[in-house]
């Protein structure tokens, strides 16, 4: 699939991979809006933003997919695959 349908399922919720990323075990999740407490003390809006997690489990926070992955057609749904489903 594009990246416009995997954006659709990233905002439901799905995590989501390309076949052709060669580690397996990456993905990349959407952290929804939260409220964090900033140096000052207060609270602040964190904005929703894509977070990628690598093959040995790091996570790597606001990630912005490379052009070619934005034009890519070769993104999937690694839980509908975990799931048994394609």
């Amino acid at each position: 699939m594009d990246f416009s349908a995997a954006l659709e399922l990233l905002k439901a919720g799905r995590r989501m991979a390309r076949r052709s990323w060669i580690q397996p075990g990456k993905y990349v999740y959407l952290e929804p809006e939260s409220i964090c407490a900033s140096p000052d003390g207060r609270s602040r809006t964190l904005a929703a933003h894509l977070r990628f997690v690598t093959a040995d489990g790091t996570v790597q926070v606001g990630v912005q997919p490379s052009h070619a992955g934005l034009l890519a057609d070769d993104w999937y749904d690694v839980d509908a695959e975990a799931d048994g489903g394609s």
